[in-house]
């Protein structure tokens, strides 16, 4: 199970990755095993951060991580994590 960080331009655009990618269905539910926290923008210490930013929890497949790999940032401090 792994964590990855997602950014984009809306929500519109994440959504249609995540549908490619096999991470949600047509209605927008993942699978079990996959958990989806769409954030959306943040401000953080003053900072406004206007992109759309997701993030997903779970086992993927190497096809799923290589059609997400473009959208991917490493934040060294996340926003918002899962518990545990």
């Amino acid at each position: 199970m792994i964590d990855i960080f997602l950014v984009t331009a809306t929500e519109a655009e994440t959504n249609a990755a995540l549908l490619a990618a096999g991470v949600v269905d047509d209605e927008g539910n993942p699978p079990v095993g996959i958990s989806v926290d769409q954030i959306g923008p943040f401000v953080r210490d003053g900072i406004e951060y206007v992109d759309w930013h997701t993030n997903l929890r779970g086992t993927f497949t190497d096809e799923q991580l290589a059609a997400l790999d473009p959208l991917r940032i490493y934040p060294t401090l996340p926003y918002r994590v899962f518990a545990g």
